[in-house]
C-alpha cells in the first residue's frame, strides 16, 4: 500500500513539474492543434497535460501522435488528434490520469462537424446516387435533399467520421472539421486525478524528471522517424 502511494505521489510530483514548465510557456500563443475528445480547452489543456503519453498509447486505432517542436513548444509532447482515424473507443479518456481528457459519456463527446465538399461529391455533381455517407452516419446527422443529396446536420453531428471512411471519392468529399470540437472548462479547485475517475491501479514510473523527460523526447522522436523505435532494432 505504502509502495503505491510513493508511486503515485512520484507521478503527480513529475506531472506538476511539466506543467508548470509548459505552463510557463505562452499558451496564448500556441498554435492550435486538434485534441483528443473530451478535452479541456486549449489553455486548460496545455496546462493540464502531463506529457505522459498514456492516451497515445492507449489509442487501438493509432489516432493520436505526440506534438513536435515544430507544433509550438507549449504544445511539445502533448497529443494530438487524428480524427479520421478515431473509433470513438474512448480509450483515450480512460486512460488520462490527470483530467486534461475529460470523463464524459460516449454520447456527449463532439469531435467536430462533417462537411461535404459539393464540388466532388458523386451524388451533388450528379455522377452517380451514391449514398455512401448517409449509409454510414448512425447518428442520423446526414439528410438527403430530394431523395439524392447530402446534406450535414450539423445539430446531429459529433464528428465520428464514419462518413468519411466510406465516401468513395479521391480525394475526399466529406471532411470532418474541427473547429467547432467540444471543449471543456477545467473543473474549479481540482488537482490531478479524482480517486473516482481512476480505472487503475496504473503502475507509475520511478525515474526521476531528467530520466522522464529523457524517455518523453526519445519516443517524439521515434514517432516523427527521427529514430529506429525499440522493437524494430
Amino acid at each position: 500500500m505504502e509502495n503505491h502511494r510513493r508511486e503515485f505521489l512520484h507521478f503527480l510530483v513529475s506531472a506538476a513539474i511539466s506543467g508548470s514548465f509548459f505552463g510557463l510557456l505562452k499558451t496564448v500563443e500556441a498554435k492550435a492543434l486538434p485534441r483528443p475528445p473530451a478535452s479541456l480547452v486549449e489553455a486548460d489543456f496545455l496546462k493540464t497535460c502531463a506529457r505522459c503519453y498514456r492516451c497515445i498509447d492507449a489509442c487501438p486505432a493509432g489516432a493520436l501522435r505526440p506534438a513536435s517542436i515544430f507544433d509550438g513548444m507549449a504544445s511539445f509532447g502533448t497529443p494530438v488528434f487524428d480524427p479520421s482515424r478515431c473509433i470513438f473507443c474512448m480509450e483515450c479518456v480512460r486512460a488520462c490520469p490527470t483530467g486534461a481528457i475529460c470523463k464524459v459519456p460516449k454520447d456527449e463527446v463532439d469531435i467536430g462537424n462533417a462537411v461535404i465538399d459539393k464540388e466532388t461529391c458523386l451524388a451533388w455533381q450528379k455522377k452517380k446516387r451514391c449514398k455512401d455517407c448517409y449509409r454510414a452516419c448512425k447518428a442520423k446527422a446526414i439528410k438527403l435533399e430530394k431523395r439524392r443529396y447530402p446534406v450535414v446536420v450539423a445539430e446531429r453531428c459529433n464528428g465520428c467520421g464514419a462518413c468519411v471512411r466510406r465516401c468513395p471519392t479521391q480525394p475526399l468529399s466529406i471532411r470532418v472539421a474541427d473547429e467547432d470540437a467540444g471543449r471543456y472548462p477545467a473543473p474549479e479547485k481540482r488537482i490531478g486525478m479524482r480517486p473516482e475517475d481512476r480505472l487503475g491501479p496504473y503502475e507509475f514510473e520511478q525515474d526521476n524528471f531528467t530520466t522522464w523527460f529523457g524517455k518523453r523526447l526519445e519516443k517524439i522522436a521515434a514517432n516523427h522517424g527521427l529514430v529506429e523505435k525499440k522493437g524494430d532494432r
